[in-house]
């Protein structure tokens, strides 16, 4: 199993902050629009249902009452025309007078029904037919009336009168032909009914039908919409469970699936015998990126990091973000020096170049590495032995690799406390300016002198920069601690100006979070304000690796210094990212050569030409220079050979208090030294 099979692929994007939601915004709609749906679709199947339903009620109400009703009141008409017949023959036979008299009312009775139903009939929707054959059978009825009326008054007045067979005869053929329209109105209304019936099934059947299709689309739709669901909810699940560990930024396993694939690989490495190696990479000075070119390009950064820790190394390796600007490495090897050259693979890859957002930016890491099973046995304390040996290394001067050893957790104990101990120091006012005076070898006097920082620490003493100022920018004090000695030394100045030491000037070293803090200028003009000082009076000391972070912004800044009327000087000149291209386009003053070269000037005539080069180009650019850690008079008279301007270091003095240097500002140098 590939264990970082989910490491950072150039060619597809990390998780977004928007992509970290449950599901996409996108099939959230879907999924709802789908309901929606589906829940329209079952009220319009409800709706019709219920719309055939009341067509096909309406249909069988109407085949029930009104049909039934013709067909009851047609029967009702033939019946009784019928009995008025048979009614009149009895009559005719029968000479009972009570007998003829109960005849003759049930005739009258039976007529009554007869015109009563026949109402009613025309009072119910007919047809074309039903209407032409009632009409058809009043016709007849009218013709066959007056024979049966004549009949019947006879009988009635005259109980002995017996009508004749032709009479008899022609009566009974005129109720035959009433009966006869009577039966065709009957068999009319039957078939009415029978269609209205066939009508209201074929209803039925067409409602059912409707129904049965949106029912089946409506099951179909649900069905779809609950697979959807079902897929989308796994999904959801599958990417909570990769973020519960995965980094969203750039898709790397995080810290708790980093120790979990590195448990794996211990009991592997148990079993076959074999070593593991643990490293901690800590990216060096990623916060000032963040700081400023803000948290956008600082991700950048990291996602390009990501990208080249895993072309470095195996398939098989594990690559993981811990957090913040720090990575983990995991690796499976037979010997240690095959982890060190893994090791130096990564310096040389996070070494190169970015460009970040249209920049060009220079990054470096810190490494730290544990061996299993010589640094421990597990995995917890071989990733805290690696995070030490990172610190160590990033303590001793960053872009490189450290292995860990056992007394390194004494040195970091020792480290925490001294944070701890740098926390109230600039409450008790600890920490003060010497100044290092600088000598300019045409005139013999002082021109300047550069504040160097130092902790008047209670228990330990004076403590150089070297012992704390690492940790003062870690913590982010040296910009508070800065602010405040800036405005310490400018005052100080601002007195030797008062004391009649106009030409003097005054060096103070920026730091690459002073540099880079957005209130550096209004500190710098407070500053000056506040003391009187004038601009030229000071000059501001920065390291090449400074300018390298974003030599763009480096550039507009260090313009908006000089707009103050400030001076700039390249500190350490020619020991970091020293490039003529870069040092034509930066607006400097100074170069500062560093003490590197200085020291074996006497025995080298390499570095003698290395530091004749530097002041010819400084004079052609017509920038000032000052070589540092002059220690001999054999070092400063080569350097007067070759031309330069100014010189400090020990020879000539060391950093001293405020007090101390007023003795030092009234000699000539040059005289005392042609006296020795």
């Amino acid at each position: 199993m590939r264990l970082n099979a989910t490491r950072l692929d150039p060619n597809t994007s990390p998780v977004s902050p928007t992509r970290h939601s449950v599901l996409p915004t996108a099939w959230r709609r879907v999924l709802l629009a789908g309901f929606v749906v589906q829940l329209l679709l079952i009220l319009f199947v409800t709706a019709i249902g219920l719309q055939q339903l009341q067509t096909a009620a309406h249909n069988l109400d109407t085949v029930v009452d009104i049909h039934m009703r013709k067909l009851s009141l047609t029967k009702t008409m033939m019946t009784a025309a019928r009995e008025r017949t048979l009614c009149m023959f009895r009559m005719s036979i029968n000479h009972d007078p009570f007998e003829r008299d109960r005849l003759f009312m049930e005739f009258n009775d039976y007529g009554a029904t007869f015109v009563g139903a026949r109402l009613a009939l025309l009072g119910l929707p007919l047809g074309p037919r039903e209407h032409a054959l009632l009409d058809r059978q009043g016709q007849l009825a009218g013709i066959a009336r007056p024979m049966q009326y004549e009949i019947i008054q006879a009988l009635h007045d005259d109980f002995e009168w017996t009508a004749d067979e032709r009479t008899l005869s022609r009566v009974t053929l005129a109720q035959d032909d009433v009966l006869a329209a009577l039966s065709q109105l009957d068999a009319e209304t039957r078939q009415r009914a029978q269609e209205a019936s066939q009508k209201a099934h074929q209803a039925q059947k067409v409602a059912r039908f409707w129904m049965y299709l949106l029912s089946a689309i409506a099951v179909l739709l649900s069905v779809l919409v609950a697979a959807a669901v079902i897929h989308y909810a796994s999904r959801a699940s599958r990417e909570r469970q990769h973020l519960a560990t995965h980094d969203a930024l750039t898709a790397l396993p995080n810290r708790m699936l980093f120790m979990d694939h590195l448990e794996q690989f211990l009991m592997r490495a148990q079993r076959s015998h074999t070593l593991v190696g643990v490293m901690f990479i800590d990216l060096d000075r990623f916060k000032r990126v963040n700081d400023t070119l803000g948290h956008t390009s600082g991700d950048m950064l990291i996602r390009e990091v990501a990208q080249r820790l895993g072309q470095v190394t195996r398939t098989e390796d594990v690559v993981a973000r811990l957090g913040g600007d720090e990575f983990g490495v995991i690796i499976d090897v037979a010997r240690i020096g095959h982890v060190l050259r893994v090791v130096e693979k990564i310096l040389a890859a996070i070494g190169k170049p970015y460009q970040i957002a249209g920049r060009e930016l220079f990054s470096s890491c810190s490494i730290g590495i544990s061996v299993y099973p010589h640094d421990s046995l597990d995995s917890a304390s071989l990733l805290q032995h690696a995070a030490t040996a990172a610190s160590t290394a990033k303590n001793s001067g960053r872009n490189r690799f450290q292995l860990y050893d056992a007394a390194m957790n004494s040195l970091a104990e020792e480290r925490l406390q001294l944070e701890t101990e740098l926390h109230y120091a600039l409450e008790r006012d600890e920490f003060l300016f010497h100044y290092q005076p600088k000598l300019n070898l045409e005139s013999g006097h002082i021109q300047g002198v550069e504040a160097l920082l130092r902790w008047n620490h209670p228990d330990r003493g004076l403590l150089g920069p070297a012992a704390f100022l690492e940790l003062l920018e870690e913590n982010g004090g040296i910009v508070k601690i800065g602010r405040a000695l800036l405005r310490s030394a400018c005052g100080q100045m601002a007195r030797w100006h008062a004391a009649g030491f106009t030409d003097l000037d005054v060096a103070v070293n920026l730091s690459g979070k002073e540099f880079w803090h957005e209130g550096l200028l209004a500190n710098i003009r407070d500053a000056l304000q506040q003391s009187g000082l004038p601009p030229h009076a000071l000059h501001l000391e920065l390291t090449e690796s400074i300018f390298m972070q974003d030599v763009e912004a480096a550039v507009a800044i260090i313009q908006s210094l000089k707009a103050l009327g400030v001076a700039v000087a390249i500190d350490d000149f020619g020991t970091g990212y020293s490039s003529l291209a870069h040092l034509k386009r930066f607006p400097i003053d100074i170069l500062k050569i560093d003490r590197f070269f200085v020291k074996d000037i006497p025995h080298s005539t390499v570095n003698e030409a290395l530091i004749g080069s530097v002041l010819a180009l400084a004079r052609g650019l017509g920038l000032g220079t000052v070589a540092e850690g002059i220690e001999t008079r054999e070092q400063l008279d080569i350097l007067r050979k070759l031309g330069c301007q100014v010189v400090q270091g020990y020879f000539i003095s060391q950093p001293v208090p405020a007090e101390a240097i007023t003795a030092l500002l009234d000699r000539d140098w040059l005289k005392e030294f042609e006296a020795v």
